[in-house]
């Protein structure tokens, strides 16, 4: 098996496995939709490349200790990102709740206050 076979398959398993991954992530509502599309996209352009690309000369540029090297550094660089956008996520969920919350204080606030004014108006007339 050549290197550019075996960067194949590897693209294409690591494509599969963030597509599980990331459909996982959007039923336990741990991703926000908008996230889960752009990881749902890059993992189906991952399968893509890796079954339509066949690089033939890699073996000229890279050896099997350098490519293991880059899988490495590349897959600490997704499982970054991807615990970014989970952050995010939760950031976001949290944000709009707390909007909610305040929505929800706000409305509370204008009753009190025309209670309040309605006593006032009343105790100036006795």
């Amino acid at each position: 098996m050549t290197i550019g076979t075996l960067l194949c398959v590897i693209m294409i398993i690591t494509g599969v496995a963030l597509l599980l991954l990331i459909l996982l992530s959007l039923a336990r509502r741990k991703l926000t939709e908008s996230f889960c599309l752009a990881w749902g996209l890059f993992a189906v352009l991952l399968i893509l490349a890796g079954c339509l690309l066949h690089p033939s000369e890699l073996n000229h540029y890279i050896s099997l200790k350098g490519l293991i090297l880059l899988l490495f550094a590349l897959y600490g660089v997704i499982w970054g990102l991807y615990a970014l956008s989970l952050v995010v996520s939760k950031l976001m969920r949290r944000n709009r709740e707390l909007a909610m919350h305040v929505s929800l204080l706000n409305q509370e606030n204008e009753q009190i206050m025309e209670r309040l004014n309605r006593l006032e108006k009343q105790n100036q007339k006795e």
